[in-house]
């Protein structure tokens, strides 16, 4: 009795076609059958709706493309592969077009639906290309080699981060407006730091990665142990100081409502562009040395635990002032290897005097939630993308970057792309504005010494900048 097989019909209507499928599902293997069965039922309907869109597009095409036929197209899909047929027109300019593989997202040659591209791209954010190519394979039970998903990775980071930069240009070069956020946010909390990587097939052998993280506090998860709430992380790589305050300015507008910020308490290591990264937010920061970068400079010039803890405990207290001629006399008395190790702890806090001491002693009752970004450097940067032998390729390392930010999104294909082009938009210039120069340096051209002098083409330039 319990051998024979189970006999399923499905009958399922896509516009005007209806699908009719008939099957035997044998007890033994009754998981695997029906499987196999949602997957063929998800192949017929996908099939079907594309096909129905085609014959929808079909009515709506310009007056001025002609029809040249029909043509196949294997794709796969998150469904498995499927073989459908679309309309080829020509349009105006001669050009083919197909208009169902453009409402698809599917290029020239594309043989892989925008859903499986961002499928692994997700996959390839946590793990190796080789690794992420067996394991979309598996889910889609169909072969993909680690050189596809790495187009797939190149793609989908690109575009994402084509798209952000568009819309930091619609913003800051075109005047466009940008949207205010929704959390409320009285005081905020930034970090930001660096990492290097190593880079192949690039005129540098490495370049560092920006990373930042804007948060609203924290909220205990455990002993010991806080997560930050209401965090934004920001990576980039090759942009100058000013297109990263751009950055974080604009992803920072969009997502908290700082109208009712009053405070920006930032941390960092105390770098150039690190104290400066949150500089164009337009609120009042107070910038703090991070402590983790304080107690190993402290260790490593003082070489002992106890008398690093100590300096720093009266450093975060009191301020510099209180051990400087403690410090200066150290120095004196310090001889080889160690004299250089106490120089450049002096070195180091003596630049950051003004970020020693906690913000109780500035008399500032919020808490310090800092202390978070080595940890988000790890997540973000250095548990993909450093170490195990990798070295990238700066396009490459672009679009990892970019993918690893919106994991989560990419996850449930709920991330919102970005229009790659801007609007062209008139920039905001001002008629009235005049340009001082606050002196003028003379300078000889050497070819009005050299040997072409008397040529008339020099002499007319000579005359030109001479009179």
């Amino acid at each position: 009795m319990t051998e024979k097989p189970v006999s399923i019909s499905i009958t399922i209507k896509v516009a005007e076609r209806e699908i009719f499928l008939e099957r035997q599902l044998a007890i033994s293997e009754i998981e695997e059958s029906a499987q196999r069965l949602v997957t063929e039922i998800g192949q017929q309907v996908m099939k079907a709706g594309i096909e129905a869109v085609d014959e929808r597009v079909k009515k709506q095409v310009p007056a001025g493309w002609r029809n040249v036929g029909t043509e196949a197209r294997w794709i796969t899909s998150s469904v498995g592969e499927i073989q459908y047929r679309r309309q080829i027109y020509l349009d105006e300019n001669n050009r083919r077009r197909k208009p169902v593989d453009e409402i698809l997202g599917i290029g020239r040659y594309g043989r892989i639906s925008q859903r499986v591209k961002e499928m692994g791209a997700q996959l390839a954010s946590v793990s190796t290309y080789r690794e992420a190519a067996d394991q979309l394979s598996w889910m889609l039970k169909s072969g993909i080699s680690h050189s596809s998903l790495q187009r797939m990775v190149w793609e989908v980071g690109n575009r994402i981060a084509d798209g952000e930069e568009a819309e930091q240009r619609r913003i800051f070069e075109c005047g466009g407006e940008m949207e205010a956020g929704k959390v409320q946010a009285p005081v905020l909390y930034g970090e930001s730091d660096g990492v290097w990587l190593h880079l192949q097939r690039e005129k540098r052998k490495s370049v560092e990665v920006r990373v930042a993280i804007l948060s609203t506090g924290r909220k205990p998860i455990g002993k010991g142990r806080y997560r930050l709430e209401n965090k934004r992380c920001f990576t980039a790589v090759g942009l100058d100081t000013n297109e990263w305050q751009e950055q974080i300015v604009r992803t920072a507008h969009s997502y908290y409502d700082l109208s009712q910020t009053k405070l920006l308490i930032c941390g960092g290591d105390g770098g150039q562009w690190v104290r400066h990264s949150f500089d164009r937010m337009g609120i009042d920061q107070e910038f703090i040395l991070d402590r983790f970068h304080l107690h190993r400079a402290a260790r490593r010039a003082f070489q002992d635990r106890t008398q690093a803890r100590k300096i720093v405990k009266i450093l975060r207290e009191q301020g510099l002032e209180v051990v400087r001629k403690d410090l200066e006399k150290r120095i004196q008395e310090a001889t080889g290897k160690r004299k250089e190790l106490l120089q450049e702890f002096y070195r180091y806090v003596d630049n950051s005097r003004e970020a020693l001491l906690d913000l109780k002693q500035r008399g500032y009752s919020e808490p310090s939630c800092l202390g978070a970004i080595e940890g988000n450097v790890d997540k973000l940067v250095v548990h993909r993308m450093k170490g195990r032998g990798c070295s990238w390729r700066l396009p490459g390392l672009r679009a990892m970057l970019a993918l690893c930010r919106p994991r989560e999104q990419l996850q449930h294909h709920a991330y919102h792309y970005f229009p790659v082009q801007t609007s062209v938009k008139s920039r905001h210039l001002h008629s009235d504005v005049s340009v001082k120069y606050p002196e003028v340096w003379q300078k000889s051209m050497p070819i009005f010494q050299g040997p072409d002098q008397a040529k008339p083409w020099v002499r007319s330039l000579y005359h030109e900048f001479h009179g």
